[in-house]
């Protein structure tokens, strides 16, 4: 399992410190592609690290952050995290992603299997978190160097 570094937490950190103040400001700031990427990667791994699953991800995360996360991590190289994470949406949404935030809402409340079946690829993640942080690091280096 490979160990984040703490110059690329650090860079991670600061790009998505700068993302988000955007993204809560009022209106709401642009930002550009990069830092985008930066933020629905590192929300992505927050949210499902923080509750040791992908459920709370997709509860707290935009469709849009949804739509898009798999292409940006393909866009960095982690294709194989991109493929977990498709397979968690496939599982989640077996109709397909909602077109709406209310339609997501009501389709927020899985079967036990779907929730065991989160969980599992949830696991498979969770042993990339190291490497998806150094990747995203240096993404984050590269882009604000």
């Amino acid at each position: 399992m490979e160990i984040a570094t703490d110059e690329h937490e650090q860079a991670v950190a600061r790009a998505y410190e700068e993302a988000m103040s955007a993204v809560n400001a009022e209106p709401e700031e642009p930002i550009s592609e990069e830092l985008r990427l930066i933020y629905n990667i590192e929300h992505m791994m927050q949210e499902a690290n923080s509750g040791a699953s992908f459920e709370q991800y997709f509860r707290w995360a935009s469709l849009e952050e949804i739509r898009e996360v798999s292409s940006q991590l393909r866009s960095v190289g982690l294709s194989d995290v991109s493929a977990i994470v498709e397979r968690a949406i496939g599982v989640a949404f077996p109709n397909g992603l909602p077109t709406s935030p209310e339609a997501k809402d009501e389709a927020t409340e899985w079967s036990p299997q779907q929730e065991s079946e989160l969980s599992e690829l949830f696991t498979s993640l969770e042993e990339l978190n190291g490497r998806v942080m150094n990747v995203l690091g240096a993404y984050a280096l590269k882009i604000c160097a």
